[in-house]
C-alpha cells in the first residue's frame, strides 16, 4: 500500500511539473515596475497614451524549458507604477499550445464539436479565488492569435480608469 501511495505522489508531481515548469508571474499584481526593470537582460518597456507601461519580454527568457510555448510574448502591464495585467500572447502559430496551457493550469472547457480545434475562435473565462484568467483565440489583419489575459480580481481604481481611457479611444476610432 506505501509503495502504491509513493508511486501515486510521484506520479502527480511529474504530471504537475510540466504545468508548473512555467511561472510567468514573476511579479505580483500591485507590486512597482522597478522591481522587473532589474531583470538581465533588461526588457522592453513601452509607455502608453492611456499612462500605462508595458513590459514586453519572450517567453523564453521566463520558461526556459517550456518550448511548446516558445514564439508566445508576455506583457506585464503597468499602471501608475503597479503591476495590473499579464497578458500572454500568441501570434500567427499553427497551434493551439497556449490554449492547451491555460487548461492545464486553470481547467478544461468544451468546445464545440465538428470544429478542429485549430480552427476554434471563440473565449473562455475561469475566476480563481483572486484573479480572472480569459484565454481568447481570436482572428487578427494577418492571421490569428491566441492571448491568455491574467488580472487581479479586485481591480485598482487606476486599473479601472486606464481601462475607461482605453474604450473611450476605441469607441472614437470608429
Amino acid at each position: 500500500m506505501m509503495k502504491k501511495n509513493v508511486f501515486i505522489i510521484l506520479f502527480l508531481f511529474i504530471f504537475s511539473s510540466e504545468v508548473l515548469a512555467c511561472n510567468f508571474k514573476v511579479a505580483t499584481f500591485g507590486e512597482p515596475i522597478e522591481n522587473m526593470r532589474k531583470m538581465n537582460p533588461p526588457p522592453l518597456i513601452l509607455p502608453d497614451q492611456f499612462g500605462g507601461e508595458s513590459l514586453i519580454l519572450p517567453i523564453e527568457e521566463i520558461c526556459k524549458n517550456k518550448e511548446s510555448l516558445f514564439g508566445t510574448s508576455i506583457i506585464y502591464l503597468y499602471v501608475e507604477n503597479r503591476l495590473e495585467r499579464i497578458q500572454l500572447l500568441r501570434s500567427n502559430m499553427d497551434d493551439k499550445n497556449l490554449m492547451k496551457f491555460a487548461m492545464e493550469k486553470y481547467g478544461d472547457f468544451k468546445l464545440p464539436i465538428g470544429i478542429p480545434v485549430n480552427d476554434w475562435k471563440g473565449n473562455h473565462i475561469w475566476e480563481t479565488s483572486s484573479e480572472s484568467v480569459e484565454y481568447i483565440s481570436t482572428y487578427i489583419h494577418d492571421g490569428h492569435a491566441e492571448i491568455l489575459d491574467i488580472s487581479s480580481i479586485s481591480y485598482s481604481s487606476s486599473f479601472e480608469n486606464y481601462l475607461n481611457k482605453v474604450s473611450k479611444w476605441l469607441d472614437s476610432q470608429n
